[in-house]
């Protein structure tokens, strides 16, 4: 599956892949930000209200009902984080315009309903409507406030707080209670205009069409104006001298240990094969060391998984463990590690991580949604690679190559969350 990208625009990307896989077409419109505290709630809320109603369908009951003429296709907002950058995405996925027994134009009308959506929001004064915005705060307040009852999610943004302090990665791109509580109809109005005249726009389709007749839909349904905006840059940063350690206490039944390494491996930098296969030897799968040897065969932990980021540099280590294994349990992780930095890894243990890897890869391609996002990630370091591509440069990959990746690592941030006595 090739992506073939465009411009519709100055600052608009258009990304096609064609395929018959899906009876289905998959539509992401993409607006990227810098990560910023400043701004993070604001985008975050955003998406919210916007899906609150449009100027033909003021109400959540019109939009669905709309919806449902159309096929019941699915239409959605939110914000996510690549990198240092936060993207707010407006989503589509409808049947395939072949299966609609009516002969509809299900993606042409769904497009139309997403111009709504993103280019004439309900509004009341020339602004936001106040009473949305304001139930939508307190929407996103509540939702802010239980992310803390995931505790493995919890454990590992801290972990992240606490290692990139100072850096636009430490934000949560869901925003925080204290920003959305400024917020008003007003202010949120102000945002929502630079962010379609001023945000870096790439538009994501998945389905049977053809590029050519998918981009004249784009400009007549997406009437984006031409703008001078690039990708946000994500930083590589550097650990310090010696590894920040940090102990946090709750009422919680299992303890957590996260653990980040700097690595000087990105998809940017083009040498990001090696470090995804040393993932997955050292903790990207169930054949990896930290599964096998770490929570089989010791027994020191309910679950433990390492995971990069391609954009940022780093490798965070995410485990579930008793309180009393606490020690134990850092050691094993950083003794399978050390054994790696040796050279203790056989061809025939490379080879069945380089099977798993390259099945992970070709699984991509079962889902649309994943397509997307495996592409978004990928243009925004500068690439176009398939998942097929990956998969392939996988054969390049030596044991010296792994070995040099493990050597590189360097240990940042210890952070446990444990139980607090009563």
């Amino acid at each position: 599956m090739k992506l073939c990208r465009s411009e519709l625009c100055g600052g608009v990307g258009l990304n096609t892949v064609r395929t018959d896989r899906f009876k289905t077409a998959h539509l992401t419109v993409n607006l990227f930000v810098p990560l910023r505290k400043e701004t993070a709630s604001a985008y975050s809320l955003l998406t919210d209200v916007l899906m609150r109603g449009t100027e033909q369908y003021p109400t959540m009951r019109d939009l669905n009902r709309r919806q449902d003429e159309l096929y019941s296709l699915g239409l959605g907002a939110y914000v996510q984080k690549k990198g240092e950058a936060q993207l707010v995405t407006f989503e589509l996925t409808c049947i395939d315009d072949a299966y609609a027994f009516d002969g509809m134009r299900v993606l042409e009308e769904g497009m139309k309903l997403l111009q709504e959506l993103i280019f004439r929001p309900f509004t009341e004064n020339g602004v936001f409507c106040a009473s949305y915005v304001e139930q939508e705060k307190k929407n996103l307040a509540d939702d802010i406030r239980s992310r803390i009852d995931n505790k493995a999610s919890y454990a590992r943004r801290r972990c992240i707080e606490i290692m990139c302090e100072g850096e636009p990665y430490a934000v949560d791109h869901g925003g925080d209670v204290e920003e959305v509580e400024k917020l008003t109809a007003e202010s949120l109005w102000e945002v929502y205009r630079g962010l379609l005249t001023s945000a870096r726009v790439e538009i994501f389709y998945i389905g049977k069409k053809a590029e050519e007749e998918v981009a004249e839909l784009c400009k007549r349904c997406l009437p984006f104006s031409p703008r001078e905006a690039a990708f946000p840059v994500t930083a590589q940063g550097s650990a310090p001298r010696s590894p920040r350690r940090k102990t946090e206490q709750m009422r919680i039944s299992q303890c957590k240990l996260s653990i980040g390494f700097r690595a000087p491996y990105t998809l940017q930098e083009g040498n990001f094969a090696n470090m995804a296969l040393f993932n997955e030897v050292f903790g990207g799968s169930p054949s990896s060391r930290l599964f096998t040897n770490v929570r089989e065969k010791k027994s020191l932990c309910y679950y433990c998984s390492s995971a990069p980021d391609g954009l940022k540099g780093i490798l965070l280590i995410n485990s579930g463990i008793e309180q009393k294994n606490q020690t134990a349990a850092l050691d094993a992780i950083l003794e399978q590690l050390d054994d790696l930095r040796a050279g203790k890894l056989t061809e025939e243990e490379l080879e069945t991580a380089r099977r798993s890897l390259r099945n992970g890869y070709r699984e991509i391609t079962d889902s649309s949604a994943s397509i997307c996002s495996w592409y978004l990630g990928r243009i925004i370091a500068g690439r176009t690679d398939s998942p097929e591509d990956a998969a392939n440069s996988l054969d390049e990959v030596t044991v010296t190559d792994v070995v040099k990746v493990a050597n590189d690592l360097t240990l940042d941030t210890v952070y446990y969350l444990e139980g607090a006595s009563e």
